[in-house]
């Protein structure tokens, strides 16, 4: 019996250019994607929004194709095509017919080398960028959890808007995002994930073609932030709601407290029968929305719990969320609830198998920041190794850290 990850191979190329492929005979789809490794975090403020400007400027085509034959091109064939910014990447990805694979990869990649937008298409573009901002800033839960962010990172780019600020995207040049593009997109900052009826030999060598005009380039220098601050941040908005969300700072990537982590905040507020969720919603219907969520970076990271209610309902609100989360310190998780919460992990990773644009992110991410697939088993069993203990340590070390509270809601009357 062949494991998930043995059709698996990963190509290291000149320049530091990466290939990996899975090859899945059954698949009647082809899934690619490029990961370019920059992000929000790598800009300097007078470019804060470039990764995302450009993400939204590539798909205006390149010196071949417009942006209507991209369009049609993948309407033609039934296939979608999107991209994505974070804070220390940028995605684009297509998932078509396994029989148009060529066309799927070579429209990404000729996006990638030779984008062909205009300043007419830059400016065009800055408004749908600005309309984004201004739906963000009129959204109260992207309010709270920017400024809370803000307040995390403090004078560091991951505490930064992906999309930039007014400021910023308005003095943006077709020029000075030209150049960050030429100064990032480049072999050693790539790597190019395959999933379908393909032969990797036949997609390394089509890949590494299509990119040899790119420089070897360089690879991003990241500056860890400083500590966090405790604060308690209020944004006023006329609205009918109280949104909260608390935040302190976690490990990074690269701990191997990522999983407990990941866990704790699972059956801490990751679903329908976490401890939020149920306290908060299910018995006292103090809120429709309340979760947790883990952040992880290169260097740093973020746990989160996010809560809506009514003004008047918050100081209770607040006193639960406090509740429990001095609860799994001191008491830890119960058997039965860290036994759903690693469950759902599994669960999740296994369903995500099989699909295969899930399973090409996943390549590709894994690669871009461990050079390496971490094999599914590896994984799981590192989730399954999660014990009550752990998530007392790893929460009761998260939640000795500074605390930033972030509020939006109406002015107190």
């Amino acid at each position: 019996m062949t494991t998930p990850d043995a059709d698996i191979r990963v190509s290291r190329l000149d320049g530091g250019l990466r290939v990996v492929t899975e090859a899945d005979p059954q698949s009647r789809s082809a899934a690619v994607g490029v990961w370019v490794g920059v992000g929000n975090r790598d800009e300097p403020a007078e470019l804060a929004g470039a990764s995302h400007f450009l993400e939204h400027l590539l798909f205006k085509g390149s010196s071949t194709r417009t942006a209507r034959d991209i369009a049609e091109g993948i309407d033609a064939v039934g296939g979608d095509l999107n991209a994505f910014t974070s804070k220390e990447y940028t995605a684009f990805h297509a998932r078509v017919p396994g029989w148009d694979l060529d066309f799927g990869l070579d429209t990404l990649l000729d996006v990638i080398v030779d984008p062909g937008f205009t300043e007419v298409e830059v400016d065009a573009e800055r408004q749908v960028i600005l309309e984004e901002l201004h739906w963000s800033n009129d959204t109260p839960d992207d309010v709270v959890h920017t400024a809370l962010a803000e307040q995390l990172f403090p004078d560091h780019p991951l505490g930064w808007e992906v999309l930039g600020s007014e400021e910023s995207v308005s003095a943006m040049t077709a020029r000075s995002v030209r150049d960050f593009h030429d100064e990032w997109y480049c072999r050693s900052n790539l790597v190019v994930s395959v999933v379908g009826n393909i032969d990797h030999d036949d997609v390394v060598s089509r890949v590494d073609g299509m990119l040899s005009s790119l420089a070897a380039g360089k690879r991003t220098e990241r500056t860890a932030p400083d500590e966090a601050r405790s604060a308690d941040l209020f944004t006023a908005r006329p609205i009918e709601q109280s949104h909260v969300a608390q935040g302190w700072r976690a490990p990074s990537q690269q701990s191997d407290d990522r999983y407990v982590l990941a866990v704790a905040s699972q059956l801490l507020g990751g679903g329908w029968s976490s401890r939020l969720f149920q306290e908060i919603r299910e018995k006292r219907g103090l809120s429709y929305s309340v979760f947790s969520s883990v952040g992880s970076y290169v260097d740093s990271g973020a746990l989160t719990v996010y809560a809506a209610t009514s003004p008047d309902r918050l100081d209770v609100l607040r006193g639960v969320v406090d509740e429990q989360l001095a609860d799994l310190v001191e008491n830890g998780p119960g058997e039965r609830e860290l036994e759903v919460a690693r469950g759902g992990f599994e669960g999740a990773t296994v369903l995500g198998l099989e699909d295969s644009g899930s399973r090409m992110a996943r390549l590709a991410t894994n690669v871009l920041i461990r050079d390496r697939v971490i094999p599914v088993d590896e994984y799981l069993d590192a989730v399954r190794a999660v014990s009550a203990e752990d998530v007392q340590r790893v929460l009761g070390e998260v939640l000795a850290g500074a605390r930033v509270s972030s509020v939006v809601g109406p002015a107190a009357s």
